[in-house]
């Protein structure tokens, strides 16, 4: 009888445990605040799951001066970081700083939460920064499209409270 409790009990929680990673995904669009982005797309195709673009965003080059952290943590090694984002006034996020730990931030700022590597130049020293939002999956034989309407998108993003976010919408501008 306890033996068959324990797996009612296993099964009750394995449910509530994938309606919590369904729950916390569609809730970004309860929660979130949703920003725009301005991207240059590359368009190529994935045999298994078909077109999507390549987005690289304005907010993936930043200078390191950005960095509030101790300069030898960013290093040609990826870091977890935490890009502090605000809107300017043609309705775009730019970044105002990128921290090794996550940030208190203003009612008008978000928090996007990426990985960062140094990139050394010859004139001014820069980090790059992936989102983990840069494939973005669209219809079947549109993808071609999206690149051919224009040399540069804006991208609507979604960013909930503790970090998550997707993409909602993507256009020319």
């Amino acid at each position: 009888m306890n033996r068959k409790k324990g797996w009612i009990i296993a099964a009750i929680l394995q449910v509530l445990f994938l309606l919590f990673i369904a729950g916390s995904y569609y809730s970004i669009d309860y929660f979130g605040k949703e920003i725009k982005i301005k991207t240059v797309p590359v368009d190529p195709r994935d045999i298994l799951y078909g077109d999507y673009v390549t987005l690289r965003f304005d907010i993936s080059t930043v200078p390191v001066s950005k960095w509030k952290g101790e300069k030898n943590l960013l290093t040609s090694r990826q870091q977890t970081v935490f890009v502090v984002l605000e809107e300017n006034k043609e309705g775009y996020y730019d970044v105002q700083s990128v921290h090794p730990e996550k940030p208190p931030v203003h009612d008008d700022q978000v928090i996007l939460k990426g990985k960062a590597e140094r990139l050394w130049g010859d004139t001014i020293e820069q980090m790059q920064i992936h989102y983990g939002m840069e494939r973005y999956y669209v219809e079947e034989n549109t993808g071609k499209t999206l690149e051919k309407q224009a040399s540069d998108m804006a991208v609507t993003v979604r960013i909930a409270p503790w970090g998550a976010h997707k993409i909602t919408d993507i256009n020319p501008r």
